[in-house]
């Protein structure tokens, strides 16, 4: 007897589509094992609500980008069998497969820089992400991984891919009266697999159902997360209350503080107290690296000159707002967080004047300058600073066309190294009127974290290439107020250091809601050298109210941020990570103890009072972004 191998178009369908299953699950798990010091599930109960929310996104996920595949088997055209319908049907099943794996395979790498999912912004960044293509041989090599692994699925994928076979029509009849039933069935799967579980599209917030918010990710998948966002409005204005309620709960307003608490201040000299400002924002800077924070056995501490320096400081317990770059430096100049899937400056609201530190200090009488040794046009930071007040911009086209350069000290991917960019800085200061606001932000200790021939043997490895790079920033800051010391306008200078945001968490410690956002918070005044500690907690957005109350400025402007002075016990911070909103705030009864307060959908963690002022600050944002009334008091 001939046995003709091959399914029916059914049975060949429903395999096609278990196969599919089968792969996200195996990227899913290859994501999970490529980030396991960032996920601590607590209990069998989350990992079955992980597994089980994988299926529900998965099967959302699926039925987006195999429908056209799916409707293409079953809808009862005699065509279904001709070669030419068979390699659409087919084109059409893997390339949703590589939708699956390419994402998911960059985000094995990305994820733990940003502890968020990829979105629709990853192609807002295609421009304007430095020489990238001179990126891509360094990614690849040092993250072998997030290429090989999602590969190896693909090519087991088409192996099996292969063995599942359509036989033809003709071997069991026309079958019509199956055909129009499976058409409806798979119809009717279909809906379901996307609006089935929550009776919507699963909406980010929604996997908070399966796990704890901080595990989400894992729950999710790159792909789901591209196409809902790229559809989705950038920002839905909330509703947790009436906004007249939210501004009275949360006023988002900055009045000055009548009698400044900071002792430190010079507030006893003639009036107005107009010192520099010199904000020093260093690149991936985290707690984690510093010996003035980290008390941890195990911790590689790399910054001996800031923990020198930390003696004569005002040392506060610093947060940054985000796990990006373009959202740490707009939190820090406009006191404004990031609180939505997609960074603010590059979202459809960005272009909304704003208030921030070069713009409020420039009225009076400050020249402003923003250096940073990358590629101008890098995350759009030299538009952005022109927008936002500054009067100069100094990035690597400035550097180059000055008597400093030198060819070696381009890094070859990002922009100058440090420490000969900070020494131009340094010089340039040395000739710019005062009083003036210079803000600094370093690129060495970023990724493919180069050092300069000369000290590549100088700094010794580490468990992360990161270690070496801090390092050596932190020798080139050294070098920096070495040579600032020699000028006349480094006595009358407040230096605030500062990180844009946290690096690598390489120990428990620093990998959970509140140990990835720990960065520093240094004040250093060279007339009051005295050091202090606070644990109060200070974010990035409450740089901007803080210094206007050190400077005793009479201005009123908006702000989500609080005074360090007018409030020197008890701080907050704020953040947005993977669908869900996070406060972190200084325990009143015990400042050195934090209370945390979480919202991601049905998920409500945290103290009646906090949740409400939480909710209030989210309305106030939303309300705010969407009305364009950021820069209205």
């Amino acid at each position: 007897m001939n046995h003709h191998k091959g399914k029916t178009i059914y049975l060949y369908t429903f395999l096609k589509v278990l196969l599919a299953y089968g792969t996200l699950a195996a990227i899913q798990v290859a994501f999970h094992l490529a980030n396991l010091r960032i996920f601590h599930l607590d209990g069998f109960g989350e990992w079955i609500g992980v597994a089980w929310g994988n299926f529900i996104f998965g099967s959302a996920t699926l039925a987006l980008l195999l429908a056209p595949f799916i409707l293409l088997q079953l809808f009862p055209f005699k065509a279904r069998y001709r070669r030419w319908y068979r390699i659409v049907s087919e084109v059409l099943y893997i390339l949703p497969i590589l939708l699956l794996l390419i994402p998911r395979g960059a985000d094995m790498a990305y994820f733990q820089y940003t502890y968020r999912l990829l979105s629709s912004e990853i192609f807002s960044y295609l421009g304007i992400g430095g020489q990238m293509g001179s990126l891509i041989p360094h990614f690849a090599i040092d993250y072998w991984y997030a290429w090989v692994v999602p590969l190896g699925i693909f090519i087991l994928f088409l192996i099996i891919n292969r063995r599942i076979t359509l036989a033809p029509r003709g071997l069991y009849g026309l079958h019509v009266s199956n055909d129009l039933p499976a058409l409806g069935l798979g119809l009717l799967l279909l809906v379901v697999g996307l609006f089935g579980a929550f009776g919507h599209l699963p909406r980010p917030s929604d996997a908070a159902y399966f796990c704890q918010p901080k595990n989400t990710a894992l729950v999710s998948n790159d792909t789901y997360n591209i196409l809902y966002t790229l559809f989705a409005p950038d920002l839905a204005e909330a509703h947790y209350m009436d906004t007249t309620e939210a501004a009275r709960i949360f006023p988002a307003i900055h009045s000055p503080t009548p009698h400044p608490a900071d002792t430190s201040a010079a507030t006893d000299s003639l009036p107005p107290y107009r010192p520099n400002i010199v904000i020093l924002i260093v690149e991936s800077l985290g707690q984690e690296f510093m010996g003035c924070y980290n008390t941890q056995p195990d911790a590689d501490t790399r910054t001996p000159f800031l923990d020198s320096l930390a003696r004569h400081c005002t040392l506060y317990d610093g947060r940054s707002n985000g796990k990006k770059s373009i959202e740490g430096i707009t939190a820090i100049n406009t006191s404004v967080p990031n609180l939505m899937s997609i960074p603010l400056a590059n979202s459809s609201y960005g272009q909304q004047p704003l208030p921030s530190i070069a713009s409020l200090l420039r009225s009076h009488g400050y020249h402003t300058a923003f250096y940073h040794g990358s590629y101008n046009g890098v995350m759009s930071f030299d538009s952005t600073c022109a927008r936002i007040g500054f009067d100069e911009y100094h990035g690597k086209n400035e550097y180059e066309a000055s008597p400093f350069n030198h060819p070696a000290d381009y890094d070859g991917t990002w922009g100058i190294f440090d420490e000969p960019f900070l020494r131009y800085t340094a010089s340039r200061l040395a000739t710019t009127p005062q009083p003036f606001l210079a803000e600094v932000f370093t690129v060495t200790s970023h990724h493919p974290f180069p050092l300069p021939t000369a000290y590549r043997d100088t700094f010794p490895e580490g468990r992360h290439p990161i270690l070496k790079c801090v390092e050596y920033t932190d020798y080139a800051l050294r070098r920096f107020f070495a040579q600032a010391q020699q000028q006349p306008w480094y006595s009358n200078t407040l230096f605030i250091i500062l990180g844009d945001h946290s690096g690598h968490g390489l120990t428990r410690q620093y990998n959970d809601y509140d140990g990835w956002y720990r960065i520093p918070m240094m004040v250093f005044d060279p007339q009051h050298p005295i050091g202090s500690r606070s644990s109060r907690i200070v974010q990035q957005i409450d740089l901007l109210p803080t210094l206007a109350d050190r400077l005793a400025l009479p201005d009123t402007f908006p702000t989500f941020g609080q005074s360090a002075i007018a409030q020197p016990r008890l701080g907050r911070y704020i953040y947005y990570a993977g669908g869900y909103h996070v406060m972190v705030s200084n325990n009143p009864s015990n400042p050195s103890q934090h209370d945390l307060t979480i919202l991601m959908g049905c998920h409500e963690q945290g103290s009646p009072d906090n949740l409400t002022l939480l909710k209030a600050i989210i309305q106030q944002y939303n309300h705010k972004v969407i009305t364009h009334q950021l820069a209205k008091p």
